[in-house]
C-alpha cells in the first residue's frame, strides 16, 4: 500500500478510508471492530491513484506483543506514508 492508517481503536481508520475509497470496512462504535487490514483505493479525477491500509488499532505495547502485535506492524513497514488519525 502506498498509505497506512495508524491510530488507537474507535479513532476513524476505517470511516476515512470509507469515505474516500470504495472500500467497505465494518464500522461500529466498539474498540477493534477491524480485525484484518482492509486496502483501498482513492482514485483521482487526473487518474491519480493512492492504495490506503486501514489496519487494526494500535495500543500501547504493540510493538512487544499485545493487542494484534507484531501481526499488523509488518504491514505498516511497507507503507510509503504513515498517516496518523
Amino acid at each position: 500500500a502506498d498509505l497506512g492508517l495508524v491510530g488507537f481503536p474507535n479513532a476513524g481508520k476505517s470511516s476515512l478510508l470509507a469515505a474516500t475509497s470504495m472500500a467497505k470496512p465494518e464500522i461500529a462504535p466498539y474498540p477493534f471492530t477491524t480485525l484484518h487490514p482492509l486496502v483501498g483505493s482513492i482514485e483521482y479525477k487526473d487518474g491519480f491513484r493512492v492504495v490506503c491500509a486501514d489496519v487494526p488499532g494500535l495500543i500501547d505495547g504493540a510493538s512487544e506483543g499485545r493487542g494484534r502485535g507484531f501481526d499488523f506492524l509488518r504491514h505498516l513497514e511497507r507503507t510509503k506514508a504513515l498517516l496518523y488519525i
